[in-house]
């Protein structure tokens, strides 16, 4: 009876399986909740979460129901409630924003979201469709306790050119020839942020000599919550070569992240990328230099010669008003040894005009 049993559900699997259609072998989300404990109202927060499935040969939707009654408002996904998982793709990534208003209460706030996955359409127009699902957990905080705080993701300096004709010159280079350090920055607080200060050590390859020491205050702050590229800039009068660059980054007077970091500072022409771009400040520079220099030839050709004359030496005066007593001491002493001098020669003419009598 037992073995009757066996064969009947196994020819029963054997005969209906193919008109089951399942929407996928398997699937997952990653991670399962948003959690945040910081939030303050105002506050933007994103969470990404992923889209799993072990296999991936046809195209299937996913369906997104929010349930979170006193949130529900403040929540987006950036695909919308509705999207396709398309073949082929294992991992789907979607972004669930929350924007919590300015008015909203401080307190504990929780919630969840479904996932629906189902497959577009029924294979061979029959069989059974079998939708797969997941919940995403939703655990939020409002606080109006400020956290300010930040993570260092990445950092480094991209080489770079020296600039050619004519802004190699000095009276250019020292305003436009920047070591760059590009550093990704993570909010992990509730305010915006930014590391206090980024300092620059210069050594030679050797790393044996200190050639310059740099200090950078101003760098732009990242909103809460968020990851942003943060540049702090550097102005150089190194010369082409290579280098080691020994970064400090400071959040308040603690150094929270220390590298080491070879660049090159290369020659106009040489970096396969190409040669530095030119910023709208070398221009504004260059025009700056011009008009100074038409503006000294005016000057110098609408006044007249004793003029200028009369206004360098008032200038001298004005210069020279502190030491006009010392001034005036050594011009007493001066004409008096003159005076002396001359007399002395006197003497000296009249006794040999007698002698030679």
């Amino acid at each position: 009876m037992f073995k009757k049993v066996i064969l009947f559900v196994f020819c029963f699997l054997l005969i209906f399986l193919p008109w089951i259609y399942t929407a996928q072998a398997g699937f997952g989300i990653s991670p399962p909740h948003i959690k945040n404990k910081q939030l303050v109202p105002g506050s933007h927060y994103e969470q990404k979460i992923t889209l799993l499935r072990s296999s991936a040969e046809d195209d299937l939707k996913a369906e997104i129901k929010i349930n979170a009654p006193e949130i529900e408002s403040w929540i987006s996904i950036d695909k919308g409630n509705d999207f396709i998982l398309p073949k082929n793709s294992l991992q789907v990534p979607m972004i669930v924003s929350l924007d919590v208003p300015e008015k909203a209460e401080l307190g504990n706030y929780k919630g969840h979201i479904d996932i629906k996955i189902l497959p577009i359409e029924n294979k061979d127009g029959g069989g059974v469709s079998i939708a797969l699902g997941a919940r995403i957990d939703i655990d939020l905080t409002l606080t109006n306790v400020a956290y300010a705080d930040f993570l260092v993701r990445l950092v480094s300096i991209p080489d770079f050119e020296l600039l050619g004709w004519p802004w190699h010159w000095k009276i250019f280079s020292k305003f436009l020839h920047k070591i760059k350090v590009v550093m990704n920055i993570e909010n992990i607080g509730n305010v915006k942020i930014a590391p206090s200060k980024v300092t620059l050590e210069v050594y030679d390859i050797a790393k044996k000599k200190l050639l310059e020491s740099r200090v950078d205050k101003s760098l732009k702050k990242v909103d809460s919550f968020s990851t942003k590229e943060v540049i702090a800039v550097f102005p150089t009068k190194l010369d082409a070569g290579q280098y080691w660059g020994k970064i400090k980054i400071y959040n308040g007077n603690k150094v929270v992240n220390s590298y080491e970091i070879a660049f090159t500072i290369a020659k106009k022409g040489e970096l396969a990328q190409g040669t530095s771009k030119l910023n709208i400040w070398a221009w504004l520079l260059l025009f700056m230099y011009i008009l100074s220099v038409i503006i000294i030839v005016f000057v110098l050709i609408k006044i007249k010669i004793w003029r200028l004359i009369k206004i360098l030496i008032l200038v001298i005066i004005i210069l020279t008003k502190p030491f006009l007593p010392f001034l005036k001491k050594f011009i007493a002493i001066y004409n008096n040894i003159k005076i002396r001098f001359w007399r002395w020669i006197s003497i000296k003419a009249n006794k040999y005009n007698k002698d030679n009598k």
